[in-house]
């Protein structure tokens, strides 16, 4: 079954904001906020991925 038209959700192709606070005595806290932003910047880029893919995909 093939669909006529693709329609993404815009949170899929939306980046992430950067987080706003940035703690500087708590290192567990620095730790995770760390890791937070690879994993935002790592979804970004598969999002973009996504969008490139899709309109690749509607060029032809």
């Amino acid at each position: 079954m093939q669909c006529s038209s693709l329609e993404v959700p815009e949170y899929l192709t939306n980046e992430l904001p950067a987080p706003t606070r940035l703690l500087q005595s708590n290192k567990g806290l620095l730790l995770l906020l760390a890791e937070y932003e690879g994993l935002r910047r790592r979804f970004n880029a598969d999002r973009a991925a996504v969008v490139a893919i899709l309109d690749s995909g509607a060029d032809e």
